[in-house]
């Protein structure tokens, strides 16, 4: 399931929809439908979804952003998931041996 979130609430056209989803998407969380995400997911999870999530994110500014700033955002992300969601988890790492 890919996850994104938007920073303003309403895209009136047809362009500004295609432009937005080509250019302005944030990570789930940061934007203002985060309780819509929120909800969603919880629902999925009701209803038995077991998948993985991933970041369908499309942002021009992030392009500028140093990648450590935009991976720090995506981990904070992560988090924000797997709160809502908290039997999830990752498998433990193995040390080597």
């Amino acid at each position: 399931m890919q996850l994104s979130d938007f920073l303003w609430q309403e895209v009136r056209s047809a362009e500004e929809r295609i432009e937005t989803a080509r250019h302005s998407r944030v990570f789930p969380g940061e934007g203002v439908h985060s309780d819509k995400v929120a909800e969603m997911v919880r629902q999925l999870d009701e209803m038995g979804y077991r998948g993985d999530y991933s970041f369908e994110v499309f942002n021009d500014d992030y392009r500028q952003i140093p990648l450590p700033v935009v991976a720090e955002r995506a981990r904070r992300s992560v988090k924000w998931i797997t709160g809502l969601v908290s039997r999830r988890s990752l498998p433990a790492r193995r040390k080597p041996a």
